[in-house]
């Protein structure tokens, strides 16, 4: 059984490491924003889309092993007292990593979002300065009436 404890310690560090993956990403994100590089920025959003993918396998697989634990419903600072003896300095300290990581997550991904929330107010407020109503239906990008190009289309029947 101390296997399987040692398994979800294991998994809980790839979680943290996950999480400094996407701060990075979120560091990445601001400084596409900063530059106006749309290019970036779309493969940074990529890149944060397969991360997500990746999380949802860790999660399942976390779920499952805590079940095995008997640790469904255990929140995450109670988790160490849960643990043998032997591994419970070993689980405080994962748990904490665990945390920082979420924090420090936490602040870039926050961050990243006030960045862009702003650069999109100051688009809305470009747009409306050239007497463009951005609320007003047909005042996006596209005009009423334009067809995408033939090779964009999906035929959802094929």
């Amino acid at each position: 059984m101390g296997g399987s404890y040692e398994s979800y310690l294991a998994l809980l560090r790839e979680l943290s490491g996950s999480l400094e993956q996407l701060a990075q990403l979120a560091q990445d994100k601001a400084a596409a924003v900063r530059r106006d590089d749309l290019i970036g920025l779309d493969q940074v959003l990529k890149q944060e889309q397969a991360m997500g993918l990746n999380l949802r396998g860790t999660e399942q697989r976390r779920q499952k092993l805590a079940a095995q634990l008997d640790l469904g419903s255990t929140p995450l600072n109670d988790l160490p007292r849960h643990f043998p003896p032997e591994l419970e300095i070993q689980a405080g300290q994962t748990v904490e990593q665990l945390r920082q990581s979420y924090a420090i997550y936490r602040g870039c991904a926050d961050m990243a979002r006030n960045l862009l929330e702003l650069n999109l107010h100051q688009i809305e407020k470009t747009i409306t300065a050239a007497g463009v109503d951005p609320a007003k239906p047909g005042a996006g990008y596209e005009p009423p009436g334009v067809e995408p190009p033939q090779n964009m289309k999906t035929d959802f029947r094929a």
